[in-house]
């Protein structure tokens, strides 16, 4: 049986599942003041998740995911994440996530030159900053394939 006296339960929980559940070593969390990392017995505390890169370490295996913006609730038995999305590196599609950065930089500079709604604006920076943690996590973990991809996408028009 393996000994779970140093280790953390990490949640991450998206609208539509529970994205992981298990015991860790430590785990490290996208915030928006920067990569915070967190083990067993932290401080209790609330963070603010800006779309990154989680990297997920048990015992000697680390496992990294791309998450969006959210929060984190940690107290020294757990660390509960609760985000709009978290994926796998071979769950990203590539082509899609280079047609959402393209398309919300194009609608953020419409919004510069029309004018438009504050709030709106803000949800399309969001989608932005996804996308674009998501393509630096490619660049990162993903295949080479999704990395080759990538690089013929920004070639032709980033």
């Amino acid at each position: 049986m393996a000994d779970n006296s140093h280790k953390i339960n990490l949640i991450i929980i998206t609208p539509k599942k529970t994205f992981y559940e298990g015991m860790v070593s430590s785990a490290t969390l996208p915030t928006i003041d920067g990569e915070f990392g967190v083990m067993s017995g932290h401080t209790p505390f609330v963070a603010a998740l800006f779309p990154g890169t989680c990297t997920i370490r048990v015992d000697e295996e680390i496992k990294h995911c791309v998450i969006s913006e959210g929060y984190a609730e940690i107290n020294q038995r757990a660390i509960i994440v609760v985000c709009n999305t978290a994926e796998w590196p071979e769950e990203i599609k590539v082509g899609q996530i280079f047609e959402s950065y393209r398309d919300s930089m194009a609608e953020l500079d419409k919004q510069a030159h029309e004018g438009g709604s504050q709030v709106y604006a803000e949800d399309v920076k969001r989608m932005a900053d996804r996308a674009l943690a998501r393509m630096r996590f490619i660049e990162r973990y993903g295949t080479e394939v999704q990395k080759t991809r990538l690089a013929q996408l920004k070639e032709k028009g980033l």
